[in-house]
């Protein structure tokens, strides 16, 4: 133990200012996110009167429906907040690796031992990254209440969790990033020649497929018998039907790895050119990573796809109007805050493989690699996996909107709306690649 203790420093020291800050921005904006769609969704909730059997206002009467379609925003920027937090602890864990093996190779203490030390450091940047998205989210709530959702105006007390909640959020965040951070673990053997072959285990089963294909099944089935459940006036098909929605999207994350790890061994199979055969081994290499490198622009584009419905409504009394504008607002604000975390998500997880991947950048330029075609073999492997969110963000949207209300709206400007949408996922895409690309010809370039 007092090797540990002495060794310890090794594990812990700073590995630059850049690779310190991605994950406390991640769990940042994580957290700021997550407490910012319950404290709104609480305030729709707090608005509903407890009797509507009596006479009511308009506006009372719609909020249990605004309540429900701030229920249907929470499911889906929820989780994939809380995998942006996951994402974060498991970037951050990777800083540590080769400490770990040396501090192992020096007997400076046992598996257990060097991971819990790694676990430690990884919850305590979650924390005060957590600490830090409370207090964004605190100075966004007085910005938001500016927002026009046809009612009464929200104030910022109705924005924001009750005082007891906060705690809670910020333990539960640290929770999530040390169980993350344990879970990475498992996946790396912690030996100095473990961690020098960078020794993983990549498994990619097509029951990842089958897991999607069948909650798509499911909700097929389920909207057959849905009329039935709330003929009585019960919300609860309706409640279901969205746990479904959330599901089939959340289970885009369970698909999306092996679909890349399939396409990048064809591409690398099949490989023209060497930047591309470089980009797919990579992905093949790490499918995980190169799926969550465009997991916040899959969503994005799926909360796009939903929009494009809601923009085509034409109110015809005020009554509609006041929905319609409900409806438009808080779709826009979700769509927002999905940029935000797709944004986030982007540019912090493709600065990070480019950190993780220094070595390997340099050891190509050193082999004859030009710096150009390093970015073209990152430009490869960034591509594949933007190609396949496209597709998988458009059939998921659409196959919703089709099981849903039977067929979408035969007018050109949902066509218009969601290439924008995608255009502006693209967007992200070349902005995080621009951001990046420095650190490429750096570590390219790097004497050290």
């Amino acid at each position: 133990m007092n090797a540990l203790i002495t060794s310890a420093p090794l594990l812990l020291r700073r590995r630059g200012a850049l690779a310190d800050a991605l994950p406390v921005i991640a769990f940042t904006a994580a957290t700021a996110i997550i407490a910012t769609v319950i404290g709104g969704a609480a305030a729709f909730a707090r608005r509903i009167p407890a009797d509507l059997t009596g006479p009511v206002s308009a506006e009372a009467q719609l909020m249990p429906f605004l309540m429900l379609c701030a229920l249907f925003a929470s499911v889906l920027l929820i989780p994939s907040a809380v995998g942006l937090g996951g994402s974060a602890a498991r970037l951050s864990l990777a800083r540590r690796e080769r400490d770990l093996a040396a501090i192992r190779l020096v007997g400076g203490g046992t598996t257990a031992q060097v991971g819990g030390i790694a676990v430690l450091d990884v919850a305590a940047q979650a924390l005060l990254g957590a600490a830090a998205g409370v207090v964004v989210h605190m100075l966004a709530a007085a910005p938001l209440t500016a927002l026009d959702f046809g009612i009464t105006p929200f104030t910022v007390g109705e924005l924001l969790m009750p005082w007891w909640a906060y705690p809670l959020l910020i333990a539960a965040v640290v929770l999530l990033a040390a169980a993350s951070a344990a879970v990475s673990l498992t996946g790396v053997v912690l030996s100095p020649l473990g961690v020098a072959r960078d020794s993983r285990t990549v498994r990619m089963s097509v029951l990842r497929l089958l897991i999607w294909g069948a909650l798509i099944i499911g909700f097929l089935l389920f909207m057959q018998i849905m009329p039935m459940i709330d003929s009585q006036g019960s919300n609860l098909g309706m409640v279901i039907a969205i746990g479904f929605v959330a599901a089939i999207v959340a289970g885009m994350n369970v698909a999306g790895p092996f679909l890349v790890w399939v396409a990048a061994r064809i591409a690398a199979a099949l490989a023209p050119a060497p930047a591309l055969l470089v980009g797919a081994r990579r992905l093949a290499a790490d499918p995980r990573a190169g799926w969550r490198a465009v997991s916040g622009i899959t969503f994005a584009m799926v909360i796009a796809g939903f929009l494009t419905i809601i923009a085509t409504i034409e109110p015809s009394t005020p009554e509609d109007q006041m929905l319609v504008t409900a409806l438009h607002t808080g779709g826009m604000l979700t769509l927002g805050i999905a940029a935000v975390l797709a944004a986030v998500v982007t540019g912090v997880t493709q600065t990070a493989r480019v950190i993780d991947h220094a070595p390997q950048i340099r050891a190509q330029h050193i082999a004859g690699a030009e710096v150009s075609q390093l970015y073209r073999a990152r430009l490869a492997e960034i591509t594949l996996p933007v190609l396949l969110s496209s597709v998988v963000a458009t059939f998921t949207a659409f196959l919703v909107l089709l099981i849903v209300f039977g067929g979408g709206a035969a007018d050109a400007r949902t066509v218009i709306l969601y290439f924008l949408g995608v255009l502006g996922a693209y967007a992200l895409v070349v902005a995080a690649v621009l951001v990046s690309a420095p650190l490429v010809r750096r570590a390219a370039l790097r004497t050290a």
